[in-house]
């Protein structure tokens, strides 16, 4: 069909309704100003499906069965101005989609399954002029998301600026410090914001639950700011370390820490049974931790108690914080002071190895007090033979107890090193 005046002005409005379409059609006449795709069978929006309708104004594909549409399905459209998706059954929309439509300022979702709308929308809805998002599955909506769109500048008669149409209906609203900055708005007597339905009310949390916005008084949230008692700690081995880190933030954060890296022996011919056994510790891993509440709301401290430091406990650990507005995290990193051999690896329990006491070395009765004393009543030749043998015996084992000695006494050295 055509709309408008004379034959050189007229735009060409294409049409399409037939229920057995399952597929964007590809022979669209490339003069096509106004396409409606509605209530046919089409799933999906292929990559480009309109790359040739380069003079497209109005798109609409309402009430169809669309569920998919590709980051690239709306290229090469940017003179298009309005974009109805309408009636489908979409539970995520691609919002980078919307680089493709710079003049875009039109954008209906309504009657879709959308859940939430991310933080990244923002960027790309600071030309949109009306926006329909009722009838969904939303509980939130984000202050970064309301005020990235043009009407968030104070309302000011005298300055001329259009205003927002918003559609926000008919969602299960959580009225939470996430919508403060809507639930002021919805207040405001003047504001480049309309509403729809300006009698919308919560569906929780249970104490505001059919409560109307204008109703609803919250603070906004606070993102989670983190700060450690430190940022490096060097332990001996066998010593004990307690580690602290703060958060605040609205509402208060919840705090954890994690064990995100191991220890970083750089020398693996002294410590390789030790890496060894880092190397099979499953990280990240959570660690136990007891929490403590600052009188003022909003702040949190948490603590975690390392004892009998070990290699295996050196690495790094973060305190991480987390609330409605966001996550943040500090770190800290655990080097263990001492050097420990590959034999005294083996031999010890690394919980035992400490640079401050070294172990008591104990050394048995001497070889030569076991040796028992012998009386025999045998001819002189062969007790000469007898004691020569013993002699050989006595001086093997006293070597061995030489060199025994000089192992324990460089094993000390070195550990009080």
């Amino acid at each position: 069909m055509y709309q408008g005046g004379s034959n050189d002005t007229r735009l060409r409005f294409v049409e399409c309704r037939d229920p057995a379409i399952v597929m964007v059609p590809a022979d669209l006449p490339p003069d096509t100003f106004k396409l409606r795709l509605q209530k046919t069978s089409v799933v999906r929006v292929p990559k480009a499906s309109f790359s040739s309708l380069e003079q497209l104004r109005y798109l609409w594909l309402t009430y169809n069965s669309i569920t998919t549409l590709h980051p690239r399905s709306f290229a090469n459209l940017s003179a298009l101005h309005e974009l109805r998706l309408d009636g489908n059954l979409l539970s995520v929309f691609p919002w980078d989609a919307l680089k493709d439509m710079p003049r875009l300022r039109t954008l209906g979702l309504h009657n879709n399954r959308l859940t939430r709308i991310p933080v990244h929308a923002a960027r790309f809805l600071g030309n949109i002029t009306y926006l329909d998002l009722s009838s969904n599955r939303l509980t939130t909506l984000s202050n970064e998301v309301i005020a990235a769109l043009p009407f968030y500048p104070p309302f000011n008669p005298a300055q001329p600026q259009s205003r927002v149409v918003l559609g926000l209906q008919d969602n299960l609203w959580m009225c939470d410090c996430r919508l403060a900055l809507l639930l002021e708005l919805s207040r405001a007597t003047e504001s480049y914001l309309v509403l729809l339905d300006r009698y919308l009310v919560c569906s929780g949390p249970k104490e505001f639950s059919g409560v109307p916005f204008q109703s609803v008084e919250l603070p906004r949230c606070l993102k989670p700011s983190v700060l450690t008692s430190t940022t490096k700690i060097i332990s001996p081995l066998g010593g004990n370390v307690m580690v602290r880190c703060e958060a605040t933030g609205f509402p208060t954060p919840v705090l954890i820490w994690i064990k995100a890296a191991g220890p970083n022996i750089s020398n693996t011919a002294c410590c390789s049974d030790i890496n060894t056994t880092a190397m099979r510790e499953k990280l990240p891993r959570r660690l136990p931790s007891f929490f403590q509440n600052s009188p003022q709301v909003g702040i949190r401290w948490s603590v975690i108690s390392l004892s009998g430091i070990s290699y295996r406990d050196a690495g790094e650990y973060r305190c991480r914080a987390h609330n409605m507005a966001g996550s943040s995290e500090a770190s800290i990193s655990l080097d263990v002071v001492g050097v420990i051999t590959k034999t005294s690896a083996l031999r010890m329990p690394a919980q035992k190895l400490s640079n401050e006491s070294p172990p008591t070395l104990q050394r048995g009765p001497s070889a030569l007090d076991s040796v028992p004393k012998r009386y025999m009543n045998s001819p002189k030749t062969s007790r000469n033979t007898m004691k020569r043998d013993q002699m050989k015996r006595n001086k093997m084992k006293r070597d061995q107890i030489k060199r025994d000695k000089m192992k324990r006494d460089k094993m000390s050295a070195w550990l009080i090193k």
